[in-house]
């Protein structure tokens, strides 16, 4: 009698892709809080014994997060988060500039009537509402942007900023509470205005403004404080 063993190596394999997965989802998420700050040394060994993986799965997740600029190799010493510098930050900031006045030109060629109405949601921030605080309403916000404006590949390279200079924004001092959070919902109003009034123009200005404030507000903050 003839045995086919095909059904263990594929739930194998699943499982191996899972646990591959989890360690990454995991380790990015405790980069981008900074729950690991800038500079941490990362050892597989215990990195592994934490997360209840073998090294494996926690060796193929560094090597993703290498590739994302968020883990550095030191050669003979293993991982390091990766640090952040003024001037990357600065070139972040200038291309989300970039990709989020180009949201506003697609949003207002392609968002419906309904769409642009769901903004309404944004125009007031209420803590109680958001466990990650103003930090979260504001990735909420301009990633609702993001996904308005109907472009994929759009979506996915803005999205990945916003991961990404999440932990600039944790690391400077938290700049909405070096600022005035109204001052910012506001601006986050006026964008709203100029969408549903399908001033394209209008929310390109405004979104540019946003960017550039946000930038002034960050990098101010790196450089009193010497985060490099």
């Amino acid at each position: 009698m003839m045995i086919l063993m095909t059904a263990t190596p594929a739930l194998q394999n699943t499982g191996n892709q899972l646990l591959r997965e989890t360690a990454y989802v995991q380790l990015r998420a405790e980069i981008l809080s900074c729950a690991l700050p800038p500079g941490a040394e990362i050892r597989e060994a215990e990195l592994a014994l934490r997360l209840g993986v073998s090294k494996s799965p926690v060796r193929d997740a560094l090597m993703r997060l290498e590739r994302e600029g968020l883990v550095i190799t030191m050669p003979r010493q293993g991982y390091r988060v990766a640090p952040i510098s003024l001037t990357d930050v600065q070139d972040m900031f200038h291309l989300r500039g970039v990709l989020e006045r180009a949201c506003m030109e697609r949003i207002v060629r392609q968002a419906s009537d309904e769409q642009l109405q769901a903004l309404e949601q944004f125009r007031r921030f209420d803590p109680a509402l958001w466990s990650g605080g103003f930090i979260a309403y504001n990735r909420a916000f301009h990633t609702a942007l993001a996904e308005l404006a109907a472009n994929g590949r759009l979506c996915v390279q803005l999205g990945e900023l916003i991961d990404q200079m999440e932990r600039v924004v944790r690391v400077s001092v938290n700049n909405v509470k070096a600022g005035n959070p109204d001052a910012l919902v506001d601006e986050h109003c006026q964008i709203i205005d100029a969408l549903q009034a399908r001033e394209s123009k209008r929310a390109e200005r405004l979104a540019a403004k946003h960017v550039a404030a946000a930038a002034k507000r960050v990098t101010g903050a790196m450089t009193r404080f010497l985060v490099f």
